[in-house]
């Protein structure tokens, strides 16, 4: 079952994405054309990912004393805001701007983003239930890499058509409509808390009242992930499979092309077009095959993560042009297959009110182990290649396979116990 206001949030979300993805652009176009500097330019993603990091550590305590629809609500007026300012700071001073104070507020609107993915992800398991909170993240991940391949296809020619003013304009824009749509999200959690209009206090966890203290509250959601088992050995099989799945990213392919393929820069557009395509597929399948996937539902993603070794060990070893572009826009089938099974199973492995908390956490270790990969990575191509950084990437995915055979019965018996959304009572007090 779907409640009315996912959809909401699906929408909401949605549009707030389209933004940042206009926004990311527009911005580096900016800099870029203002400085003649790859340098500076580079900055632009430096200050967001610190800024994430940042927002995900202190994400623990905001989620633990405001209601969630509040906290998105609050993270994308308050960009809206910001962005606002950005847009008259940049009509105001045409030329001789301050890169510091862009940089500045690039951090803030990335801060304030921080809390969006933990907040949605929690939201989505109390606005779904059932069969449909698989169906609900596959329909989030859908749009999430539509939204990813359109955006970055049509903002580059949005901003050579309007300029970069007016696209930050639109930007805007959509964070505006996507605050109003947020604003009508109803939590069903809200409506079971005595005094639906008591202070933030009252919408607290009760665990957390009881410990006190803001350094408790920050390890709370470390220790929920430590202690219950099936969080943390789906914790473990993702950051060992970050450690591949970081070689698809943009720089390791476009590598890959010139390197193995021996194809001009094309060619890398070509790829990622062809990977957003698989990853959309993979969303849609499983969409339709919920109900198949449902039961085993740990096996399955087991499954799709070794096809996916599969595919990059013949990948990694292939040196014709087309059969590359065919294997890279299979592999985003399997990958977005195990990610939205991923991301069911541990939304069902913990209560509704410790999950904010889990996952900021869990956004903690995803941007370490990613920004740890790709510096490894970086490394390892460079004295090795990228056909050995693949055969690595197939070798990691396979070790995360068999420890998730391992921990495989914490799954299997709580599905035949039918009870997936029950946390393990192992979990400390």
């Amino acid at each position: 079952m779907i409640k009315r206001s996912f959809y909401y949030l699906w929408g909401s979300q949605t549009i707030s994405n389209i933004a940042d993805i206009i926004y990311i652009l527009s911005i580096t176009v900016l800099v870029f054309s203002s400085s003649n500097s790859l340098m500076q330019t580079t900055l632009i993603p430096l200050f967001r990912l610190s800024a994430q990091v940042v927002s995900g550590l202190v994400a623990p305590i905001i989620l633990g004393r405001f209601r969630l629809t509040r906290i998105l609500l609050f993270s994308q007026l308050g960009q809206f805001v910001i962005f606002t300012l950005l847009l008259l700071y940049l009509r105001a001073v045409p030329e001789q701007r301050s890169f510091l104070f862009i940089f500045m507020l690039v951090f803030g609107m990335s801060f304030l983003d921080g809390w969006t993915n933990p907040a949605r992800n929690a939201l989505i398991p109390r606005l779904a239930a059932g069969e449909g909170l698989m169906r609900a993240n596959g329909l989030t991940a859908v749009s999430d890499q539509v939204v990813k391949c359109a955006g970055w296809a049509l903002s580059g020619i949005i901003v050579a058509w309007l300029g970069t003013l007016n696209t930050l304009l639109i930007a805007s824009c959509c964070y505006l409509v996507a605050a109003t749509v947020t604003s009508f999200i109803r939590d069903p959690l809200d409506h079971q808390k005595s005094g639906s209009e008591a202070p933030a206090s009252a919408a607290r966890p009760a665990a957390a009242e009881s410990k006190g203290g803001y350094w408790k509250e920050l390890g709370e959601g470390w220790r929920i992930i430590w202690h219950n088992r099936r969080i943390r050995s789906l914790m473990i099989v993702d950051s060992i499979d970050t450690v591949g799945g970081t070689s698809w990213l943009g720089v390791f392919i476009l590598a890959y092309v010139t390197q193995v393929l021996h194809k001009d820069a094309s060619w890398w557009g070509f790829m990622n077009a062809s990977f957003f395509s698989g990853t959309i597929l993979g969303g849609v399948l499983v969409v339709g095959l919920v109900k198949r996937l449902q039961k085993n539902s740990f096996l399955y993603m087991l499954g799709a993560l070794f096809v996916y070794v599969l595919i990059t060990v013949v990948f990694a070893l292939n040196t014709i042009p087309a059969a590359a572009l065919v294997l890279f826009a299979v592999s985003g089938l399997p990958v977005q297959m195990a990610g939205i099974i991923r991301r069911t199973l541990l939304q069902t492995s913990a209560p509704a009110v410790q999950l904010p908390k889990v996952m900021a956490g869990i956004d903690v270790l995803t941007n370490l182990a990613f920004g740890l990969s790709l510096l490894f990575l970086g490394w390892y191509a460079d004295r090795f290649g990228m056909v050995q950084v693949y055969l690595l990437a197939a070798a990691m995915t396979t070790i995360a396979v068999l420890i998730g055979w391992f921990y495989r019965r914490e799954f299997q018996e709580r599905e035949q116990a039918g009870h997936p959304a029950v946390m393990d009572e192992r979990v400390s007090s």
